[in-house]
């Protein structure tokens, strides 16, 4: 009978398991349909910040990230951010699995350069020469017999001829970080980068120093794929309309001088949370996140804020003692009731989202809930979340008239409920409008526990403002994004 009861409990295991990867099918499906920006993976900061996650990396931030959102939205299209590996590139394009890649040239010759579709100039990209130890050469033509680091598969058209000469050699690395190693190292004398990121490297790595003179002027445009839906003059006229507005100078204002560098903002996430907060596939070695509300917040309010993110993923027990201690900047989703007294160490944002709980239980054949009113719980095991608060049943747990029984997550608490566990669990709303959509009997006692304003917190230590955080949430809601984050 016991080895019987294993199998039911594995193949519910199994089953929630589908259920739940069907949903991260469907949220991928649903990504397919939007416009897909074109990000290198070959490109680093200040260029592009980046959420390492197995083979999924996620664009969190940088110059070329705020470039292609600043396109998007202009477009008002449905969009996403990919980011591709540089050899894959020409596929995703010719394919239509990419649709725009906007930091781009024909002067690179690139192999997509006769099958895409070019868009007017954005901006004009240069490059300097940097060392650790002063320039001899004034002027670009006196360069040679050296050998300068270079990025793999870049083409860098004022240097190609004397590279295929012999007059100069190259020394390919994957970034330009690999570079500044090589010169700190001592291998390499010479490196070639963007102009925009000489300040941005500089500030970590004072002793470098840039030539008087560029290399490399040119127009940087959008090369877009002939299969998108996305028409050139659409894209075109999207681009002359940000350039009036001069909001493709002021980003790039932004990121070209060191004194108004947007600094990343360390933004805390709870490694345990499960849907609809953090979406992942768990069939990898390690958990690949595709998304969810946490992180889709998180991008939003770091693009009106106009500055990267680097995410923290911890333990729910460490978000709050980090975020005091100023280890990371902000969290999203919280309470000051939720986080005790630690709350005075923080700023609180204005609210984001009006929040409620659920008492949830499995619909049976022949009856609806029974549980009217919170009393009606007394004498029940009801399942909870490790370390939340539930101001409306501590009284019930605190004399024992309800017993709380604790779980790392509300998927664990909705598979603890599928194998007849317990009878009833807490959810709040967003937890049982996603679960009810692969499990239909689930159903919600018919009263609200909790209402509750969630916000932001900062910490105290951080350099980010609360003025700046709440204008950041306010045009989140006047412009509909907020909303979004909460309800597709």
């Amino acid at each position: 009978m016991s080895d019987y009861n294993i199998d039911v409990k594995s193949l519910s295991i199994l089953l929630l398991s589908a259920l739940t990867y069907h949903l991260f099918l469907a949220t991928d499906a649903l990504a397919a349909e939007k416009t897909r920006f074109g990000l290198s993976a070959s490109h680093a900061p200040p260029l592009l910040y980046r959420f390492e996650n197995q083979n999924m990396p996620i664009a969190t931030g940088g110059f070329l990230y705020e470039v292609s959102i600043a396109i998007a939205e202009e477009l008002k299209v449905d969009y996403t951010t990919v980011i591709i590996p540089r050899g894959r590139t020409p596929q995703e394009l010719t394919s239509g699995n990419m649709d725009v890649l906007c930091h781009t040239s024909t002067a690179w010759n690139p192999p997509y350069k006769n099958t895409v579709n070019w868009s007017k100039p954005l901006y004009t990209y240069k490059k300097v020469l940097v060392s650790k130890k002063d320039i001899p050469f004034s002027r670009p033509e006196q360069i040679q017999n050296i050998t300068i680091g270079t990025l793999e598969d870049f083409v860098y058209p004022d240097l190609e001829k004397r590279f295929s000469d012999k007059v100069l050699f190259r020394d390919d690395a994957p970034s330009v970080t690999a570079n500044i190693a090589k010169l700190n190292g001592g291998r390499l004398d010479y490196i070639i980068m963007s102009e925009m990121e000489f300040p941005f490297h500089k500030s970590t790595n004072p002793g470098l120093k840039r030539s008087s003179f560029v290399l490399d002027t040119m127009d940087i445009r959008c090369a877009l794929s002939r299969k998108s839906s996305l028409s050139i003059e659409k894209l075109n006229s999207a681009i002359d309309r940000l350039k009036t507005k001069g909001t493709i100078q002021k980003i790039f204002n932004r990121y070209a001088n060191s004194k108004r560098f947007p600094r990343p903002v360390v933004y805390g996430l709870n490694n345990n949370d499960s849907p609809p907060f953090i979406i992942s596939d768990t069939s990898t070695e390690s958990p690949t996140i595709r998304g969810g509300v946490f992180f889709d917040l998180a991008l939003e309010v770091g693009k009106h804020l106009h500055r990267p993110l680097v995410f923290a993923l911890l333990p729910r027990s460490r978000l709050h003692t980090d975020l005091a201690e100023g280890k990371i900047d902000m969290i999203c989703f919280d309470n000051e009731i939720w986080s005790g007294p630690l709350a005075k160490s923080f700023y609180w944002s204005s609210p984001i989202f009006r929040q409620s709980d659920h008492i949830v239980s499995v619909k049976s054949m022949t009856e609806e809930t029974n549980i009217n009113s919170l009393k009606d719980l007394k004498g029940k095991i009801v399942g909870t979340t490790l370390n939340f608060v539930y101001p409306s049943l501590d009284p019930f747990f605190k004399d024992g008239s309800v017993i709380r029984e604790d779980a790392d997550s509300g998927l664990a608490n909705v598979t603890k409920l599928s194998l007849d566990r317990v009878q009833y669990i807490v959810l709040n709303r967003l937890e049982f409008d996603y679960y009810k959509k692969s499990n239909p009997r689930l159903q919600k006692a018919p009263m609200d526990i909790d209402p509750i304003d969630v916000k932001c917190a900062i910490s105290r230590r951080s350099d980010l403002k609360l003025r700046d955080l709440n204008a950041a949430i306010l045009e989140m809601k006047k412009s509909g994004r907020m909303e979004k984050v909460f309800t597709q």
